[in-house]
């Protein structure tokens, strides 16, 4: 919609143009009855509420939204958004959930006003006086939608540069910062990603994104709006629970558009059966959107031959990148273009450079490309330290700037001016938002690599967290996919990741901290100085599913993880035994420069590298030179006592041949 000044504007002429046209319907089971509402009668009760609401509250006061995923959600958003009131999109509180972000947003907000539902409000209420230290009013949507109409309240102008939300960023970078969305941000991004996306009138969404994100909000309740479009929902637990729902609602309602992060196709394609894809039709879905965490090229490569036999195209998918700060949306391609991916040599990459290469070729990283923007919205990579622009293939701080950008973190703003008030020279005229990611632009297309503060250095070359982490996600069956986190402490790598609930009754911890070692030092010519196990879901998250590594962190640094297994805290050292041992025990120590080591423990979890590991093959080769020792060998043994082994093989083959020389046989 083009001709349209705002977000309520474009509900408005919906309800004029298609009043019995359903504009969202929310399932929670295929075979259950759903809940629909029409454009009609949103933007009747929409009206209703706003008018109700203003007789509470005052225009410009923050609002706290604690909704479980409903059409009633969004009914009480458009109705915050219409009566001026800021909105602040949260999840309901509860007994044994993260709570605290929810309590900090309160106060931080100034919040004296929560909306629910009539089933919810008890609940919350209760829960909320025996465990907040802010008050906080509560009422149900329904008490507003069935109130008494004041036809004097006239409902405030609705200004281009107004506040209308507070998107509280996820905490994985710390404390919760509201981002303030003006009504301007949003009709600029739904207008943005109409156009750089391809998407129409005609499309159908499906998704079951959580709806107080960012990505969820914008993509599942204002686009469908500001298109006009049907928009298809369902809570997160119920795609959780049972990921092929998703995929048979996708071919019950015709969807064309739905989307996830990462971790959403991998779990379709590790938990949907066979068996459950006989009635699913997904050639209709046309754009795959992939946003909220790194793309993984593995992960569409997986997911596309696992459901192409249902009609999934690889080309549907649509890498983008996009934050709350800018609303949702940063960059991304047109829904018609191929999936673009790139090969990068590892070792350039260490070293902060971008080095092309073949497809599959050894060491080497792919990147999926991320499009790039339009002509209303700029892109940069940034030299952090000169401040200068970068060229094409050069890594750097990515800045954005454009009409989607917010003005800033609500009540901070020296954060603000850091964070959003950034000029480049020759562009004073425009303020950037320094993203706080790193990545580079090659042929219209961003790559990002990583988060510039989550970046572990090691001996001087540069490694991305995300990278070692997906390198421990498919290394073995016990790992829990995607809940791990890789940082640096004091020049040694860690890696901390949680083990698949059916994997621990009969848990290896010894053998599964070896071959995370093995698989990162093979994958990232790096060693891990520590493998801490966890029992799933114990790692700590933000509330969107993103892995709080500085968090992680700073409770590994306090010893505070609850761990099953730690490889430093509790490896037992077993001593050598025999004349053998004891020999390469004393090789081993004096090159890893330890005092005592384990001989069961593998090489790559006690720091070791290639050019240790030749060290020690060459002290092996010249003490035991008679046995002609193989350097091949050598460096294929993980232990002492598979070395210490080796050499007792090669003794004992010596000495059954030496007495036949020369033998006459009889």
């Amino acid at each position: 919609m083009q001709d349209v000044n705002n977000i309520i504007e474009c509900l408005y002429k919906n309800a004029i143009e298609k009043p019995n046209d359903v504009a969202y319907e929310f399932i929670t089971d295929l075979s259950a009855p759903t809940d629909t509402i029409t454009f009609g009668r949103l933007y009747q009760e929409v009206c209703q509420i706003a008018n109700n609401l203003l007789q509470k509250v005052e225009p410009g006061s923050c609002v706290l939204m604690l909704y479980p995923p409903s059409i009633e959600y969004i009914k009480a958003f458009y109705a915050c958004v219409m009566a001026g009131v800021i909105a602040i999109p949260l999840y309901p509180p509860k007994k044994n959930s993260k709570s605290d972000k929810v309590f900090i947003v309160a106060k931080a907000s100034g919040a004296q006003l929560a909306l629910t539902t009539e089933a919810e409000l008890p609940l919350i209420s209760q829960f909320w006086q025996q465990n907040a230290d802010v008050d906080m009013a509560f009422l149900a949507t329904q008490s507003l939608i069935e109130g008494e109409l004041d036809n004097e309240l006239e409902l405030p102008p609705i200004a281009a540069d107004k506040p209308a939300f507070l998107q509280y960023t996820s905490g994985s970078t710390g404390d919760p910062k509201g981002v303030i969305i003006t009504q301007g941000n949003i009709l600029a991004n739904a207008r943005y990603l109409q156009n750089i996306s391809g998407a129409d009138e005609r499309d159908v969404f499906v998704n079951w994104l959580p709806l107080f994100h960012d990505l969820g909000l914008v993509t599942a309740i204002l686009l469908p709006a500001y298109m006009g479009c049907k928009s298809v929902l369902m809570a997160p637990a119920n795609f959780v629970r049972n990921p092929v729902v998703w995929l048979k609602a996708m071919t019950h309602y015709g969807g064309t558009i739905g989307g996830a992060p990462n971790f959403a196709y991998d779990l379709c394609t590790d938990k949907v059966s066979d068996e459950s894809l006989a009635d699913v039709d997904l050639s209709k879905w046309r754009i795959a959107y992939n946003a909220a965490e790194p793309v993984k090229h593995e992960t569409l490569a997986r997911f596309a031959e696992r459901f192409a036999s249902v009609g999934f195209k690889r080309d549907s998918f649509y890498p983008a990148y996009g934050m709350a700060e800018s609303t949702a949306f940063i960059s991304g391609g047109h829904g018609d273009d191929a999936l673009n991916v790139i090969a990068v040599d590892k070792a350039a990459l260490a070293e902060h450079k971008v080095s092309v290469v073949d497809m599959g070729a050894e060491n080497s990283i792919d990147f999926v490309g991320n499009g790039l923007t339009d002509e209303n919205h700029h892109l940069r990579i940034v030299n952090s330290q000169t401040g200068e622009v970068l060229g094409q293939g050069e890594i750097g701080d990515v800045w954005f700037s454009g009409p989607s950008v917010s003005p800033g973190y609500w009540l901070l703003d020296e954060v603000s001016k850091q964070a959003f008030g950034n000029t480049l020279k020759g562009e004073q005229d425009k303020h950037f938002l320094h993203t706080g990611d790193l990545g580079f632009i090659i042929d219209n297309h961003l790559y990002i690599t990583g988060r510039s503060k989550d970046m572990i250095i090691l001996k001087g070359k540069n490694y991305y967290p995300q990278d070692i982490e997906a390198t421990v996600k498919y290394c073995h069956s016990d790992i829990h996919a995607g809940f791990t986190a890789a940082f640096e402490v004091d020049g040694r790598l860690v890696v901390v990741t949680e083990v698949n609930r059916n994997a621990l009754k009969n848990l290896e911890p010894q053998l599964l901290v070896a071959e995370i070692a093995r698989s990162v030092y093979k994958n990232h010519d790096i060693s891990v100085d520590d493998v801490v196990l966890l029992k799933p879901y114990s790692i700590p998250m933000t509330s969107s599913g993103k892995i709080r590594r500085r968090q992680t962190k700073a409770l590994y640094q306090a010893g505070k993880l609850a761990s099953l297994y730690n490889k430093v805290a509790r490896q037992e050292v077993v001593k050598p035994a025999g004349e053998v041992e004891t020999k390469v025990h004393s090789i081993w120590c004096e090159i890893l420069d330890i005092d005592e080591i384990s001989v069961n423990t593998g090489f790559f979890e006690l720091g070791g590298d290639s050019i240790k590991a030749i060290q020690i093959a060459g002290a092996l080769s010249e003490h035991y030179r008679s046995l002609q020792l193989q350097e091949s060998q050598i460096l294929s043994c993980a232990s002492i006592r598979e070395m210490a082994q080796l050499v007792t093989v090669a003794m004992m083959q010596q000495a059954t041949v030496a007495p036949s020389q020369g033998a006459i046989r009889i």
